[in-house]
């Protein structure tokens, strides 16, 4: 593989680690933090706050397949440069 290629996976690896920055960086993580009884959208409290608490599982194993993905990437163009 050219040494441009393995550059092109290199730029996509560091846009996979920056999104997953901006998503482990959310306020959108913290938003069970800030609900409570007196703020909250649904059938209960509680189920506005088991909501929030799978959204941000969701969030959090987004980011974590974003930075295995970066890491493939990575190892690809590692292995173009050796190649």
């Amino acid at each position: 593989m050219p040494l441009a290629d393995a550059e092109s996976l290199r730029g996509r690896a560091r846009s996979l680690r920056l999104y997953g920055a901006v998503l482990d960086a959310s306020a959108a993580t913290e938003l069970h933090l800030r609900a409570g009884n007196d703020t909250w959208i649904g059938p209960t409290p509680q189920r506005c706050l088991d909501e929030l608490l799978a959204m941000r599982r969701r969030l959090r194993q987004a980011n974590r397949g974003l930075v295995a993905a970066a890491l493939a990437l990575e190892r690809q163009a590692d292995a173009a440069d050796a190649g």
